[in-house]
């Protein structure tokens, strides 16, 4: 019988190989037409949508705020150039959204969060459309393969939407685990998979995406049946 744990992770190496697998963002993809797909589940009002503003500290811990921030200044960390090249530049919060999907590779529930406007804007395009929306387990009726193109600063995002409801097996997951993630948690820097509060209720406006014509901000929504399954 040993001293560790059996599934202790060395301290050399480990962490960089070993990412949160309930986590998903897009350094995650590293090559070149590496993709995953995601469903997305909830909604801002069920505590498994929300968005705001976000940075690292000097530490390298992240904060996330439902407004900017004031006072971050001695707080926020470096920018790339500022770490790799020595000048000591800050870096500035970046707006983002972050949602709970089911993800295929993974086969698990994640918390996907995109802080890219490019990419935003094309989710938000297509949660526009009146035939993406969600059944009534609260799982959208369709899912989304993210891909990447290129790599380095050629690097470019692909959502594509593919309309098909999920299985009752992946809904009985969902409404099985629903209640046990709460994505308010991360503005706190707690643990959103520890389960929704008692008393825990969204706070704040829900995301809301401009109209390019008339400038009007509608909220962003996350139920037709086509066929079920990825």
């Amino acid at each position: 019988m040993g001293f560790l744990p059996s599934d202790y992770l060395p301290a050399t190496g480990s962490e960089s190989k070993t990412p949160n697998d309930k986590y998903l963002e897009t350094r995650h993809l590293k090559e070149d037409g590496e993709s995953v797909t995601l469903r997305p589940c909830g909604t801002f009002d069920s505590g498994h949508v929300i968005a705001g503003w976000y940075y690292f500290t000097m530490e390298g811990q992240p904060r996330r705020f439902r407004v900017y921030p004031k006072d971050y200044e001695s707080d926020i960390g470096l920018t790339y150039a500022g770490k790799t090249q020595g000048t000591g530049e800050k870096d500035k919060p970046k707006y983002f959204l972050s949602f709970v999907a089911l993800c295929k590779e993974r086969d698990d529930f994640v918390i996907v969060t995109f802080d890219k406007k490019g990419l935003r804007e094309q989710f938000e395009e297509i949660l526009s459309i009146a035939d993406y929306s969600q059944v009534e387990s609260g799982m959208g009726n369709f899912f989304l393969t993210l891909k990447r193109k290129g790599a380095g600063l050629d690097t470019a995002w692909r959502l594509t939407p593919t309309l098909k409801a999920p299985t009752r097996a992946d809904e009985k997951r969902w409404l099985d685990v629903k209640d046990r993630i709460w994505v308010p948690a991360l503005y706190d820097g707690a643990d959103p998979f520890a389960g929704k509060p008692s008393d825990g209720r969204p706070e704040g406006l829900p995301p809301t995406h401009r109209d390019p014509e008339t400038g009007a901000d509608t909220e962003v929504a996350v139920a037709a049946m086509p066929a079920a399954g990825w």
